[in-house]
């Protein structure tokens, strides 16, 4: 009725000085806000005036969220309209991956000639294995954590050195031979591995200064004949089998690179054979024999440590 007394007879004669002082009417700096205003953005009253929240701050897969008294409204992403919603601690799935240094085993071996080393890295990494662990929020939401599990790889190894013999000695009919020379040569059939015709218990022996493993023989001349070998050693009291023999020069028959394996003795002690003292030896013994048509011959022989 106030409006009317002064002239003013419809509302679209109202008009409304925006730069003056409206603070006490919940009214200020309108015109200050609405000129600087683009399409799409919004007015919200921050403690006593009004202020403009631009649209840029919303792109995307936004919305514009209260905050409670005293604070201004924000744009945030859906991602936080979830964590908001449903009070989940984390919003995505995290994968922790950590996989160890996976260990090289390492095999080694000493080439006979020329002396040197062949060594060969095996690497084996298992399988991963993937677990979840779940866990849930304090507003119910699932945090699912796919752990990359990768095991240890498992590391196994086996090493030896071989070295040239300390000794080698031929034995026919009791004489006993010095052949070390010859076996640590690469002459070629300069090891009487056994007489031109042999007899029962003629032998052939390989001694070292340390315990080892097994013997490396390489065979020139392969024997033709029949007769028997029996693998023995010295336990201090007498010449007794090895155990677990396998001659893969089957009785000095087989030409090439050949290996004697067996299972290093427990009373295995040092002798004195062709006058060579104090080496753990073994020997090819004649166990038996009928005829020989090519007398087996040798060129060189090692003796294998197993680590």
């Amino acid at each position: 009725m106030s409006l009317l007394t002064r002239g003013i007879n419809k509302l679209s004669q109202l008009g409304i000085d925006t730069d003056k002082d409206w603070q006490t009417r919940e009214i200020a700096n309108l015109r200050a806000v609405a000129a600087n205003m683009a399409h799409g953005d919004v007015i919200f009253r921050g403690g006593s005036i009004l202020e403009r929240l631009t649209a840029d701050a919303g792109k995307g897969y936004s919305f514009l969220r209260s905050r409670g008294p005293g604070l201004s409204p924000a744009w945030q992403d859906i991602e936080s309209l979830v964590q908001y919603m449903t009070g989940a601690v984390n919003r995505a799935a995290a994968f922790d991956l950590s996989i160890p240094s996976p260990s090289v085993s390492q095999v080694s071996q000493q080439a006979s000639s020329p002396p040197g080393r062949v060594a060969t890295g095996v690497l084996s990494p298992p399988e991963p294995v993937i677990t979840i662990d779940a866990l849930t929020g304090p507003g119910g939401a699932v945090d699912s954590s796919p752990l990359l599990d990768i095991p240890k790889p498992g590391v196994y190894g086996k090493a030896a050195i071989g070295a040239p013999v300390s000794g080698a000695v031929a034995d026919a009919g009791g004489v006993q031979t010095d052949e070390t020379v010859p076996a640590n040569n690469d002459a070629a059939n300069d090891m009487t591995l056994l007489p031109p015709v042999p007899a029962l218990d003629d032998a052939y022996y390989f001694g070292r200064s340390s315990l080892w493993d097994w013997l490396e023989l390489r065979m020139g001349t392969a024997g033709i004949g029949t007769w028997d070998i029996a693998w023995e050693y010295w336990n201090d009291a007498a010449w007794a089998s090895l155990a677990d023999v396998t001659d893969n020069t089957s009785g000095f028959r087989v030409k090439g690179t050949r290996l004697v394996l067996f299972t290093r003795p427990i009373d295995w002690a040092q002798a004195t054979v062709g006058g060579i003292a104090s080496l753990y030896w073994i020997r090819a013994r004649v166990s038996a024999y009928t005829s020989v048509v090519t007398q087996p011959k040798g060129t060189r022989a090692f003796t294998w440590i197993n680590y």
